[in-house]
Order: structure tokens, then C-alpha cells, then sequence
């Protein structure tokens, strides 16, 4: 819904029409575990050791959560009808316009354009969002950018467990097991930052105009960087991690 932006019509409501925090388009998801065939024709401690075995894998592979890209716009511009430059502050013959739409209730956290025909992404090493392809939506009016349009990337772990249990008697074993956490050591990375700043200029210097795209000098250092990963605990996306584990069943 729109509470952010405390709709008060219609087209306020259509302009967050989009996909949810939490769309992902493809999912793929699979446990599976298979019980070794070893020793089976073994008797005495050669079965006891080399039988039994289980190997179990679970693998997770999705699509990359939504990016929100969102750029800092002030309430109020200023406009020089003379040079048709907007400004950040007031100066003699500046005349005050509403930037954000229902202006004046600091509601400046807002999408932005997007550039027709401009890839908003990058093959660019971990800089994957590409700054010219967003400009500054006119004052007055909101950003062009669908919600939650662009997505970031993707995710991939496979884990690995070893096990066996050592009958002691009928209702008693000992396990032993060996967990191997994401195997193949895949690093997966969380979606960027990806807030434009606000660049209109309050002294002698106009900078970035409505319309005009962002570079990587008018944007921010970590705009569209990826760098971090999803998580830093067993299981969810950590570098490869290996525990084992011994448990007394009875």
C-alpha cells in the first residue's frame, strides 16, 4: 500500500503498483538422502564400521530479491523563470514550486525516472545498477520507475551431510554427523544500496536538472555496489562452514 506516501487519491495509489518486498521469481528448493550401500556384505566390526552410511544434500536456488531504487527530492524547488534552472534554495527572482507531489509533507524519499532504451544494469563487476539509466522526475510530478521493478542477485547453496548411527542396544544408538554448510563456497551477495542524492545546488552552481541522467560522479560511491553478503550465520548464505556432531538417541 502506499502509507509512506499517505495516499489521498487514486492515481496516489497506482503509483505503487508493483511487485511486493519479497517477489522472487523463480525458487528452486530439494532435499534428498540416500542410504550407502557399503558393508552390507561385511560381518563383525568391518559391518559395524563401513555400514550404514547415510549421505543427505539439501540445495536452494532463487531469483534476486527487489531492488529499491529511490532517490532524495525536496519538497519545495526553486525555479529561475529566466534560465529555467531549478535550485535548492531561494535567491531574488527564484519562484518556490512544489517538487513532491501533495508537497509540504516531507515525503521526499521517492522512485525515479527511468531512461528509455538505458540498461539499468551493469556488467561491471560488483557495480551491477548503472546511474544513467535514472533521472530526476519533474517537479510536481512521481517517478516513472515501476515498484520494486529491478531485481538483485541471485542465490545458490548446496549443503552436505555425512551420518551414521552406532547401535550400543535395540533402543539405543550413538550418531555421528557431518555438515557441510553451502560446499562449493558460492558467495552470495544481498541487493545494493541504491538511494539517489539530492542534487540541486543552493549556492552559485546549478547541478543535476529534471530530466537529466545521473553518473557516477553525481550519484553516490555505493550506488548499485554489491557489498555484503545475504547473511553471516550457519546455513543462510555464510562462506562454507563445517561442524560435526556426536548424539547419544535412547
Amino acid at each position: 500500500m502506499t502509507a509512506g506516501n499517505i495516499a489521498r487519491k487514486t492515481a496516489d495509489f497506482n503509483y505503487d503498483d508493483g511487485y511486493n518486498n519479497f517477489d522472487v521469481r523463480h525458487t528452486f528448493n530439494i532435499s534428498a538422502i540416500y542410504a550407502l550401500p557399503f558393508g552390507k556384505s561385511l560381518s563383525g566390526v568391518g559391518r559395524s564400521l563401513l555400514g550404514g552410511w547415510e549421505l543427505g544434500t539439501i540445495l536452494n536456488s532463487r531469483s534476486g530479491l527487489p531492488i529499491p531504487v529511490q532517490i532524495t527530492r525536496p519538497d519545495i524547488l526553486y525555479l529561475d523563470p529566466a534560465t529555467g534552472i531549478y535550485w535548492g534554495g531561494p535567491a531574488v527572482g527564484r519562484v518556490a514550486v512544489i517538487n513532491t507531489p501533495g508537497g509540504g509533507n516531507s515525503r521526499n524519499v521517492r522512485r525515479p525516472d527511468l531512461i528509455s532504451g538505458i540498461n539499468p544494469f551493469l556488467n561491471k563487476d560488483r557495480q551491477i545498477l548503472n546511474p544513467a539509466a535514472f533521472a530526476i522526475p519533474k517537479p510536481g510530478t512521481y517517478g516513472n520507475l515501476e515498484r520494486n521493478l529491478l531485481h538483485g542477485p541471485s542465490f545458490f547453496q548446496q549443503d552436505l551431510i555425512v551420518a551414521k548411527k552406532f547401535a550400543i542396544t535395540e533402543g539405543t544408538n550413538l550418531e555421528f554427523r557431518s555438515e557441510f554448510f553451502n560446499i562449493f563456497n558460492a558467495t552470495n551477495f544481498a541487493t545494493p544500496p541504491a538511494q539517489l542524492p539530492n542534487t540541486f545546488g543552493t549556492g552559485a552552481t546549478a547541478t543535476l536538472q529534471p530530466g537529466q541522467p545521473f553518473s557516477t560522479a553525481t550519484a553516490t560511491a555505493a550506488f548499485g555496489l554489491v557489498n555484503r553478503t545475504v547473511e553471516r550465520t550457519v546455513g543462510l548464505g555464510t562462506n562454507r562452514q563445517i561442524q560435526f556432531a556426536l548424539r547419544l538417541n535412547f
